[in-house]
């Protein structure tokens, strides 16, 4: 079944996304630390440049990151400093025109797309198989406003715990929650997020309360799951 256009969000400069990555036929993405290890890395390898991670929980057959792409003059800065034969066709465009909308969603989409073909490159080496491990195109939507970040990052922080993975998501190893409470920078944009929730105490605190009410109320709905 077709992704429908909602779902295909256009990335465009300093915005918020929720993007989801999700597996073909339920396929395991993460079978032991090393390979939640090795997504981050290369997820900042690829994209680091562009994007600022601020909230993630990676589930065994599916990914969840709430991102905000960078501004314009720090992707044309990223796509410079590639020597021209690296360059793609959609990254020369940006460069010669960068307000042009539609360029610098390719670029992101490009280097989304480069990214997850890197990891499946991973597992199939790792594990011997072959052929995609991710659906195509990946999920995303456009954040609009605060309200939807805020849910949107708990969402994404509780997710193991709305899938029953984990009893108290604030357990889960690969979610942003812990990171964020540890001021950990090297994945997420801590600082950020603890400033946009006006403080460490009420980040713990929204939290808290939208888990409790969601999980007495059965949780929310998502139409990129």
């Amino acid at each position: 079944m077709p992704t429908p256009n909602s779902l295909k969000a256009i990335f465009s400069p300093e915005n918020f996304y929720h993007i989801v990555c999700k597996s073909t036929d339920g396929l395991l993405l993460f079978h032991d630390n090393t390979d939640c290890q090795v997504f981050k890395q290369r997820l900042k390898k690829f994209t680091g440049d562009i994007l600022d991670v601020w909230s993630f929980c990676l589930i065994p057959n599916h990914t969840h990151h709430i991102v905000k792409t960078k501004s314009i003059e720090a992707v044309v800065k990223f796509v410079s400093s590639m020597p021209t034969e690296n360059m793609t066709i959609a990254m020369k465009a940006f460069v010669a025109e960068p307000s042009n909308e539609s360029h610098f969603n390719k670029v992101i989409e490009r280097q989304m797309n480069s990214f997850l073909v890197s990891y499946a490159n991973y597992i199939n080496n790792r594990y011997q198989r072959k052929g995609s491990i991710f659906q195509k195109p990946f999920k995303r939507i456009k954040i609009e406003d605060e309200a939807h970040l805020h849910q949107a990052i708990i969402y994404t922080n509780a997710n193991a715990q709305k899938h029953d993975l984990i009893a108290n998501y604030k357990e889960y190893s690969f979610s942003s929650y812990k990171s964020v409470l540890e001021n950990d920078e090297y994945f997420i944009n801590a600082k950020d997020i603890i400033a946009f929730f006006k403080g460490l105490e009420k980040f713990v605190l929204l939290h808290d309360e939208q888990v409790a009410y969601f999980y007495q109320r059965n949780w929310p709905n998502s139409k990129l799951e």
